[in-house]
């Protein structure tokens, strides 16, 4: 080391010594800002700025050379061979480009690293040796090989520590710093290689030929070094139009995502770079605690997986996804996430859409939850009551234990409607409902399935004695008196009671033996429990008698068609006429559809009665003086088992009637056992130019998958909802709910048993498309329907469309 120190200091200008490390200096820092272009841009967009890198490079070597051999001064005069002086730029500069089209290339680090490294210090090493092999005096030159090795080791090492160090030059220091490295490279190769040098005097002449001379020489560094300059100054400049350039997109980047609605946020390497105003919010954090967070801890634990796999899959497989999101503060949020590959800020980063989902995902469980359970008391219904006793009763032939279904109808509860209204009757079912649940444990289920019928399955004490104790619990619960509006109204219960495996198999064999006891508790005179047993039978017979004078009930003439008007909600118009089926029976006398239709579906007589109304209601129809729309209901077992289209098409072109005066009702249950064939035959019909309805619609198993799965023309509110209108804010906003949703899916809604003006003002205020109900007209031939009776309904729509106040 002091020799070499001794070299640069005794055997050089110093003068000219410091001129070289300035240029050196110079052309390093230059060559960085070029490098860390190239870095911020792809790859093939940064081949031009490696080539300007490597020239810029070159070019400085090849200057500190020959600058510092003018500044070397052997005491002899000398030249400079002009092939060999030629050659050692293109050594510098070709080498140079070697090494870093090496360091960008696509392998491991550090094989890139070793491999630029290696080449950039052999380049400067054979571009000064070539240097020094150009100079040509009287003497001769003799090299110390431990010197010379010392100076292209020099000059690797420190040229592969700049290339290690160069792969994030976004940073000031870190230029400095990677600038410092070539310096040394260059600086540390040449002088350590001039102390290896002896010149020895002797009687050899300058060589002849084409040879430049000192000033010749000086004349043409000075020309290089007035390029790097230049290229320096070049640099300096372009860097900082691309900068502001940069910042500029950066401004309007930022601008415009701050006016998205939804959370955006970069992240490059699974670091958060970037992120909007509105993921400011999301996050309940600012933006500077945000920036520099791994995405993953964004996310709950849960979603982490599906977070990892989504960057591993292409771009055209990352569909939006529903994933939990973790804020700052802990809270979690319910998130659709899409993503996308970009280039920000000239590198490869990923952009991250967030769209909150919680108020959908809300709605979505409400009207879930709407479409099993009673919207009056919030019990399950009837699907959902089926659900669990089917899960009950597999649970207990796993586990060979019992199961107790038990039936309840309250005792004098129609009185309560007639003396006090619905709005009477309803808070008593509510009270109802709540003092039996208190009798019940948490493990077993309490249903309501009609009007004043309650079913629970009971699994956690299913022996005859135990469940004897609770349903005497709840008759005596129910005696007591309900206090509602300053009224005292006493009802009492009949409880009818099935064993499982005892009294039947399967769901509907409890359930219908459940209903037997139930009715002989009543026969017996009411308040009182009753279990099943096999002299029931008598009454099975009874219906099994019913049965088949129903199965003749077709051919005798006995069925006949009533029709309920359904009217315009703004203008009292009728639209369409509800076909309503009606049983006259010869001794009977007029059997209710809620007796016979059941029990034509449970033994099969369902398909030659729908054919019939179907039939019946389009010959009909078609001798109307106006072209009304003509509706009927087609039930779930109708529908799977009878070729509804071919039916229907008969219908049509026997009687001539077109078919968008014909509206289908159809309820949720065609949808339970075979959606896609069911939505097959729905799309048949909607071919054909018929209507389609859904019906009772928030009583069964609707929901927003239902209504994805086809697009219906309209859906009918059921009467339940209707009934307290006016009499119970839950009422109304459950109504309003699913108005809202039928408009916003772009279907016509209809509301059923309208029986008040109250009723019809609030149903007109909420935007109802259509009323049906008692208010209107009872259902009736078609004959009972004059023109009087169509004024009549037209003055209840007179004035104005009423408006709710809150």
């Amino acid at each position: 080391m002091l020799k070499v120190l001794g070299c640069v200091v005794h055997e050089h200008d110093l003068r000219l010594v410091a001129m070289s490390a300035v240029i050196c200096v110079l052309g390093c820092l230059t060559t960085t800002t070029l490098l860390a272009r190239a870095g911020e841009t792809a790859r093939r967009d940064g081949r031009p700025w490696l080539v300007a890198a490597a020239a810029v490079l070159g070019c400085s070597v090849w200057s500190l050379h020959f600058v510092a051999m003018l500044a070397f001064m052997p005491g002899l005069e000398m030249a400079y061979g002009l092939g060999l002086t030629a050659l050692s730029i293109l050594v510098a500069v070709g080498g140079a480009l070697m090494a870093l089209f090496a360091w960008k290339a696509p392998a491991t680090r550090t094989a890139r690293v070793a491999l630029s490294g290696a080449l950039l210090g052999l380049a400067i090493s054979g571009m000064h040796y070539v240097g020094v092999a150009a100079m040509t005096f009287s003497g001769f030159l003799m090299f110390d090989r431990n010197y010379v090795v010392a100076s292209v080791v020099v000059s690797v090492v420190c040229s592969t520590l700049a290339m290690a160090r160069a792969e994030n030059l976004t940073s000031t220091g870190r230029r400095l710093e990677v600038g410092g490295w070539l310096t040394l490279a260059i600086c540390g190769l040449h002088f350590t290689g001039m102390t290896a040098i002896t010149v020895a005097p002797g009687t050899a002449e300058v060589t002849k030929g084409t040879i430049l001379g000192t000033s010749t020489l000086a004349i043409a560094v000075g020309g290089v070094s007035v390029a790097i300059l230049i290229a320096s100054l070049m640099a300096i400049i372009v860097e900082r139009h691309l900068a502001r350039r940069s910042l500029r997109d950066l401004g309007r980047m930022r601008l415009m995502s701050n006016l998205a609605q939804e959370v955006l946020f970069i992240h490059r390497d699974g670091v958060v770079i970037e992120v909007n105003n509105a993921g400011e919010r999301l996050f309940k954090a600012s933006a500077e605690d945000i920036i520099g967070r791994p995405v993953l801890s964004l996310f709950t634990k849960d979603s982490a997986p599906a977070m990892i796999r989504r960057e591993r899959c292409p771009p055209i497989d990352r569909h939006p996804e529903e994933m939990d999101f973790q804020a700052v503060d802990g809270s979690h949020v319910a998130v659709e996430l899409s993503c996308q590959p970009i280039e920000y800020l000239g590198k490869s980063a990923t952009v991250v859409a967030l769209r909150d989902i919680t108020d959908r995902k809300r709605d979505e469980a409400r009207i879930r939850h709407l479409a099993r359970h009673d919207a009056l008391t919030n019990l399950p219904n009837r699907y959902n009551l089926r659900e669990r006793l089917d899960i009950a009763l597999d649970t207990a032939a796993q586990d060979r234990s019992a199961v107790a279904v038990v039936y309840i109808d309250l005792d004098r509860f129609k009185p309560v409607n007639d003396l006090h209204g619905h709005a009477a009757g309803d808070a008593v079912l509510i009270q109802a409902s709540k003092r039996i649940l208190a009798e019940i444990r948490s493990t077993d289920t309490l249903a309501r399935i009609g009007g004043d019928e309650f079913v629970m399955i009971l699994t956690s004490q299913p022996q005859p004695e135990k469940a004897s104790i609770v349903a005497t619990r709840i008759i005596e619960a129910l005696r007591r008196p309900f206090q509602v509006e300053g009224h005292r109204i006493e009802i009492g219960a009949s409880v009818g009671v099935s064993l499982y495996p005892e009294d039947g198999a399967d769901a509907d064999a409890l359930m219908r033996a459940a209903d037997a006891a139930m009715y002989r508790a009543k026969e017996e005179g009411r308040g009182a429990v009753r279990f099943y047993e096999a002299v029931m039978n008598a009454q099975l017979q009874a219906r099994l008698q019913l049965e088949q004078e129903l199965a003749g009930a077709t051919e005798r003439g006995e069925l006949v068609l009533h029709y309920q008007p359904i009217v315009n909600g703004v203008t009292g118009e009728v639209e369409t006429f509800e076909a309503l089926i009606r049983w006259m029976h010869p001794t009977r006398g007029m059997v209710p559809p809620m007796e016979f239709i059941p029990m034509a579906e449970e033994c099969g007589l369902i398909d030659g009665i729908g054919r019939w109304v179907i039939e019946a209601a389009c010959r009909e129809a078609a001798g109307w003086s106006h072209p009304w729309r003509v509706s009927f209901n087609v039930s779930p077992r109708q529908f799977q088992h009878t070729d509804i289209c071919a039916v229907l098409g008969d219908a049509l072109r026997t009687h001539g009637i077109a078919p968008a005066r014909v509206v289908v009702e159809v309820t949720e249950g065609i949808l339970i056992e075979d959606a896609d064939e069911a939505v097959a035959t729905l799309n048949r019909l909607r071919e054909m130019g018929v209507r389609i309805a859904l019906d009772d619609f928030g009583t069964g198993y609707s929901s927003l998958s239902y209504l994805q799965l086809f697009q219906f023309d309209k859906f009918k509110i059921d009467k339940s909802f209707v009934r307290t209108l006016g009499q119970s804010d839950r009422a109304l906003t459950l109504t309003r709910t699913i108005v809202n949703l039928g408009h916003n899916l772009g279907l016509q809604v209809t509301a059923e048993g309208v029986e008040t003006q109250a009723q019809l003002d609030i149903l007109r205020s909420l935007g109802c498309d259509q009323i049906q109900g008692y208010l209107v007209a009872r259902p009736a031939p078609i004959d009972a329907f004059t023109d009087l009776d169509r004024l009549r309904t037209k003055a209840l729509f007179g004035r104005d469309r009423p408006r709710l106040s809150a």
